[in-house]
């Protein structure tokens, strides 16, 4: 099993170009960053809150996995019997992917504390993105039969349908651990940080940033 960690931001039509996404923020360097409307006494919310409507997830950790499923066939469907069964083996890789939807924050995330000067983001706890399947890209190994066993193992469309909710539910129970979830958890709020603590500190540069979780 092999983990990375990514930091991207993926939009609605499935092109992952966060350089492109507008929040009203022009970036000059790592440190400086300037509002496009610096004219115009601007709110956190205006500009943490803005365009959100368009789909923005922030995928904060990425796992692979290898999961199998072992296909019987019987010679005599009632009859439980090893030299008469066919067995073949399928395998599959994929990709698991913990995101934060940054669309669905909203006022409520904001917490401004004007006293002490600290802004605090609250948001959800990663969740494990949707697993897709691709069936060009399942494994099928050789097939074994039993001593009285003849013939190839025949799939229908229901089986192959089968064998992908078999090995969608197997991915989902590997990816989805407490280890995984702690992993997640904490990268999410670095993450989350460094997206927006610039964005702060140009709306204020007084201000500290803080990332907690509802």
């Amino acid at each position: 099993m092999v983990a990375s960690v990514i930091i991207i931001i993926a939009f609605r039509d499935s092109k992952i170009l966060p350089q492109n996404y507008n929040d009203g923020v022009t970036v000059i360097d790592p440190d400086t960053i300037k509002l496009s409307d610096s004219g115009v006494r601007v709110s956190f919310s205006d500009v943490i809150l803005s365009k959100r409507n368009e789909t923005r997830k922030l995928v904060v950790y990425e796992q692979e996995a290898e999961v199998s499923y072992e296909i019987e066939d019987r010679l005599i469907e009632e009859l439980d019997w090893d030299p008469t069964k066919k067995h073949q083996k399928v395998t599959y890789k994929g990709k698991g992917c913990f995101i934060v939807h940054l669309d669905s924050l909203s006022k409520k995330n904001l917490v401004e504390d004007k006293v002490n000067k600290v802004l605090t983001i609250k948001i959800k706890h990663p969740e494990l993105d949707v697993i897709e399947i691709d069936p060009y890209k399942i494994k099928i190994g050789n097939q074994n039969n039993g001593f009285f066993a003849i013939g190839k193992i025949k799939l229908t469309v229901a089986d192959y349908n089968k064998i992908e909710k078999e090995l969608h539910d197997r991915l989902e129970k590997s990816f989805d651990n407490s280890n995984n979830g702690q992993a997640a958890d904490d990268l999410a709020l670095k993450a989350v940080y460094d997206i927006y603590n610039p964005i702060v500190r140009a709306v204020d540069s007084d201000y500290e940033l803080k990332v907690e979780f509802e």
